[in-house]
């Protein structure tokens, strides 16, 4: 009789722990999946990077960096997007752009050469990518984030790593 009553009792933790584990599944696991999707959106509308300190870490050696420069004889001034309810114009300014290439990288010369011979499309980029910004938007580290991003989808390489603008000023 003591084991049909242990038995009993086993069966019923069992089937306690199995409508617990589905309760489980069912109702917590979404919840977390839709509080996480948030968190994601929140994240990323406030532009916060979420990404590994590995990738970071991954920058090129100074002394694999050359430097391709592209002056102005004169500053460049460059209209930026108006905000609602703002009626004065606002611009950024720029004295040239300096691109920086890793020398280690594969398409090197060849990219660099086209650089050279044509600064057109990398002046284009960098003022598009410059007048993309509203003047309470704007921040030099992000202008140059993006313009690089786009020079490397641009020329399809890697080897541009990084771009300064010399004399950036917001106005």
């Amino acid at each position: 009789m003591k084991k049909n009553i242990l038995t009993i009792v086993i069966m019923a933790a069992s089937i306690i722990n199995l409508v617990l584990t589905a309760v489980l599944i069912f109702s917590v696991m979404p919840a977390m999946n839709k509080t996480s999707n948030l968190i994601d959106k929140v994240a990323s509308v406030i532009d916060l990077e979420i990404e590994s300190k590995n990738e970071k870490n991954e920058q090129t050696p100074v002394e694999n960096l050359e430097v391709f420069e592209i002056p102005y004889e004169a500053n460049v001034n460059i209209n930026l997007q108006k905000e609602a309810g703002d009626e004065q114009d606002h611009y950024a300014v720029i004295k040239g752009i300096r691109v920086s290439f890793d020398k280690e990288a594969d398409g090197f010369s060849d990219v660099k050469g086209l650089i050279e011979k044509n600064t057109t499309y990398v002046e284009d980029i960098v003022k598009e990518t410059i007048s993309s910004f509203s003047s309470s938007t704007i921040s030099e580290e992000k202008v140059k984030e993006e313009a690089v991003k786009k020079l490397q989808e641009r020329y399809d390489t890697k080897c541009i790593v990084e771009i300064s603008l010399p004399g950036f000023l917001v106005s």
